[in-house]
């Protein structure tokens, strides 16, 4: 989705302190009316900086200079004492006691006048700095140009994410930082696979549109290919030692294969003649997998017809996912089915010892809502969880399970659910416009909200994108 860029909106809860107390005289014809410039800590596009201010007629107010020095911003006094400030396309002029500020040419209102005091000129924050093209909340300053749209998003580490958007005919991914919202490109592409991240969080790997595999260093953004071989390559997922990927292997993802990181070796471990596997996921200790079969539905032409009228009959009866599992340690090389029932199957999560699966199943009917069941891998055993709630996202996040569910008229909610005992907490409550929720491995949380990307950061969430 492409939006029209505009300044952060920063939300970072501010600590207000007073560390120091100036008596000063303020210059004003009326008269000379003691006034206390206090110290006070703000955020400045997400770094800490010490503000002047002053409170008059209870509304506190902020130097002009503090803020300009700290968003970069440049400042002169002319001879009839206007103050000029340049920033970016923008010239803003005020003068001491006007409720206007001139900007770029046109006469602009505000609220509380201008005040001088001790030489210095002080100014209600949000005007200012809202005025300048940025965004103010809570004596957080935000002036950073933002991302544009934010289709997919996965945690980098706990400063960064990276993040895609469809750009023409292919897709270009952003590293972001979390804090500020500043981004750069990290790769433009055309039909390269997700970018996956590896466990230690230093290199991201994907497949070209050959299949040739390259992994990109974070550090330096320099991309490296480490296999050359062209077979078709679905879901990459790397090993936890980081010294492999495993993925789906060919045009009907009918093989289970992994390419070795230091020499580009592809081997297979699984090929059972079961075609069409999705969401493929692997054990901690690479020798156990499970995934989807997606059966192809049967269709049937009239031949009696011309073939340009399509006229087909198409029966997607027993089409439903079911899901496999399989154990390098068994000696007929052959998956295993668990399920057979005719409810939709999605978010696909394997625990790291391999023994349990969990998913959200949704029933055929309409009506039916997302619930979040675990078997374990030998299919004996099936317990629905969590049946109160309608589930409409499983992702892992750790040693941690994390659901996004319905939760009243209005709002949505967030649960931990423990992967070993099932038990479940809720984390916090969300907008309903709650769309998909990002957890890093160390329970970092984005999510994206009306489109946007944003972060739980200091009680809050901050967006990030536009």
């Amino acid at each position: 989705m492409q939006m029209k860029k505009a300044m952060a909106i920063s939300m970072i809860a501010a600590a207000i302190s007073v560390s120091a107390v100036t008596p000063a005289f303020a210059n004003t014809a009326a008269a000379n009316q003691a006034v206390q410039i206090s110290t006070t800590n703000f955020f400045v596009n997400a770094n800490p900086v010490s503000i002047r201010t002053i409170v008059d007629g209870g509304v506190t107010l902020a130097s002009v200079r503090d803020i300009t020095n700290a968003i970069g911003a440049t400042l002169h006094i002319n001879s009839d004492r206007t103050v000029v400030v340049k920033f970016g396309s923008h010239t803003l002029k005020l003068k001491n006691a006007s409720t206007s500020i001139n900007l770029d040419g046109a006469a602009r209102t505000i609220s509380h006048p201008a005040k001088e005091v001790a030489y210095s000129t002080f100014i209600e924050p949000a005007a200012f700095v809202k005025a300048l093209g940025g965004s103010y909340d809570n004596n957080s300053i935000s002036t950073v140009e933002l991302l544009d749209g934010a289709e997919h998003a996965i945690w980098a580490n706990a400063s960064q994410l990276i993040v895609s958007n469809t750009a023409g005919e292919g897709r270009e991914d952003y590293l972001v930082n979390a804090a500020t919202g500043k981004y750069e490109l990290l790769l433009a592409s055309e039909g390269a696979s997700e970018l996956v991240l590896s466990p230690d969080g230093n290199h991201v790997a994907y497949s070209d549109a050959n299949g040739a595999v390259f992994t990109i260093d974070l550090s330096t953004k320099q991309p490296k290919q480490v296999s050359t071989d062209t077979s078709i390559k679905n879901e990459l997922q790397w090993s936890t030692d980081g010294a492999s990927l495993f993925f789906l292997q060919g045009d009907k993802s009918s093989v289970v294969a992994k390419v070795t990181i230091a020499d580009g070796k592809v081997s297979k471990v699984l090929e059972d003649k079961i075609d069409y596997k999705a969401n493929l996921e692997v054990s901690a200790d690479g020798t156990q997998v499970a995934f989807y079969v997606f059966k192809q539905p049967k269709v049937t032409a009239d031949s009696s017809k011309d073939v340009e009228l399509d006229d087909v009959a198409i029966d997607a009866t027993g089409t439903e996912p079911q899901i496999y599992y399989y154990n390098t340690a068994a000696a007929d090389n052959k998956s295993i089915q668990l399920t057979k029932d005719s409810a939709d199957k999605v978010f696909l999560q394997l625990s790291a010892d391999g023994s349990k699966i969990s998913y959200v199943s949704v029933g055929a009917d309409d009506a039916s809502v997302g619930q979040l069941v675990s078997i374990d891998n030998t299919g004996q055993t099936s317990t629905p969880a969590f049946a109160d709630k309608d589930v409409y996202q499983l992702v892992q996040g750790g040693s941690k399970l994390y659901l996004l569910t319905a939760d009243g008229n209005s709002t949505n909610a967030i649960y931990e659910i423990d992967s070993a005992t099932g038990t479940s907490k809720l984390v916090q409550t969300v907008s309903d416009s709650t769309s998909e929720l990002i957890v890093s491995s160390n329970a970092n949380f984005a999510a994206l909200i009306d489109g946007q990307l944003a972060v739980w950061t200091n009680g809050s969430w901050k967006n990030i994108t536009n």
